[in-house]
This record gives C-alpha cells, sequence and structure tokens, in this order.
C-alpha cells in the first residue's frame, strides 16, 4: 500500500517486509541452533578390556566426529606416578568417585562440542562404573541410582578377542579377568539401553559397521 506522508511517499508493504525481516531470518538462525544442538546423540563404545575400543574411538576421531577418550586411563597413569599400582582394585570406590567426576563432566561437556556432526562418541560410559564394581562385588544401591540418571542415545559391544587382547601400562587385566568384566558390562547396559554388538573385524571394517548402524538408528 503507497501512503502520502507530509511530501513523502512511504511503501508501507515494503516497510513492513523490512522491518520483518531481520526478525525473521534471526528466528531462523535460533532454529536452526536449536534443533542441531537437539540432534547430538550421545553414543558409547564400551565392551571387556582390550577388545579394540580405543582404536575405534581414535579412527572415528580422525573421520571427523567429537570423541571422548576413556577417562579411566587418566586416572591410571596419574596413579602410577603416584606409586598406586591397579588403583581401582586398591581402593575401589575413592577410583569409583574420581572417575564418575570425570566421565560426568564428559556427558556434559557434549553441550559445549562447536560440532556439524550428530553423533559423539564416548570410550566407555557412566554405567561402566557400577559395572565394574559390580564385578567385583562392591556394587551398592546408590551407585546403581547414580548411573541410572544417566541415558546415552546408543551403545555399542566388543566382545572379549583374544587374538587382539594385550596387556600394557594402564591394561593389567589377563584375559580372563577383561571376559569377566564384560559380562557384567553387558548386563548393565542392556537393562536400560539399545545395545549392537560390534562384530570382530578389522578397525576400517568396525568403524563402517558403526556409521551404518548410528545412521539406521537416526
Amino acid at each position: 500500500m503507497i501512503q502520502v506522508v507530509g511530501h513523502k511517499i512511504v511503501n508501507k508493504n515494503r516497510q513492513t517486509a523490512v522491518g520483518f525481516a531481520p526478525r525473521f531470518y534471526f528466528c531462523i538462525k535460533i532454529r536452526f541452533y536449536f534443533f542441531g544442538f537437539m540432534k547430538k546423540k550421545r553414543v558409547v563404545i564400551s565392551g571387556g578390556p582390550g577388545s579394540g575400543k580405543t582404536n575405534l574411538v581414535n579412527g572415528l576421531s580422525k573421520l571427523g566426529y567429537s570423541t571422548f577418550d576413556d577417562y579411566s586411563r587418566t586416572l591410571i597413569e596419574k596413579a602410577k606416578i603416584e606409586g598406586k599400582n591397579r588403583y581401582f582394585l586398591t581402593d575401589p570406590y575413592m577410583f569409583s568417585e574420581a572417575l564418575f567426576t570425570g566421565r560426568k563432566k564428559q556427558y556434559e561437556d557434549l553441550y559445549n562440542l562447536n560440532t556439524e556432526l550428530p553423533y559423539v562418541f564416548f570410550d566407555r560410559g557412566i554405567h561402566d562404573i557400577f559395572a565394574y564394581l559390580k564385578a567385583i562385588g562392591k556394587d551398592t544401591m546408590s551407585w546403581e541410582k547414580r548411573v541410572s540418571e544417566f541415558q546415552y542415545d546408543l551403545v555399542f559391544l566388543l566382545s572379549p578377542w583374544k587374538d587382539i587382547y594385550k596387556e600394557d601400562e594402564q591394561r593389567t587385566e589377563s584375559f580372563e579377568e577383561a571376559a569377566h568384566y564384560f559380562s557384567f558390562i553387558e548386563a548393565v547396559y542392556k537393562q536400560s539401553h539399545k545395545i549392537v554388538y560390534v562384530p570382530q573385524d578389522s578397525v576400517a571394517s568396525r568403524i563402517s559397521f558403526i556409521e551404518d548402524k548410528v545412521r539406521l538408528h537416526g
């Protein structure tokens, strides 16, 4: 609509559209930001010690995915410097408390990630803490309640694989011990999560398998 205001001719329709445009594009920008934020998925890769988790997480990181390392290795390395061997078995509750703090921070740090890819991979999750305590008979109802407050979108499990199993400075369990821990990890995650078992194959094939499954999961 054209309107004469004093000696000026004003196009009211254009004035409205121009005034509306910045607000419209601002809302669209916020909407894309919001939905992009909401689409981030927490994906755990877990299993017994020495089953190949870390190689897969490192490989996914090289492909551009956001990943979180296994925080327990940080604790074990620090404990060794302080002269503590087999930290978890020596003081399971203190170790688990420190591990919970680290993994909870990783869980919450998802909100701070600047990534366009929707899937974020975790080398072990919070529920592993309770599974390990359960495996040595130190589980409590309070620990079960604490971990139950967290939920991941998808969990990949790697079963024990003797052919690739190796002990190192942080991984001091025997293969038999690793298999024992796996049975509890599997049981704990099955209670509240969708589980996908990763086949024993090359690192590249396993990564392709994981990528296919997360896409199907949505």
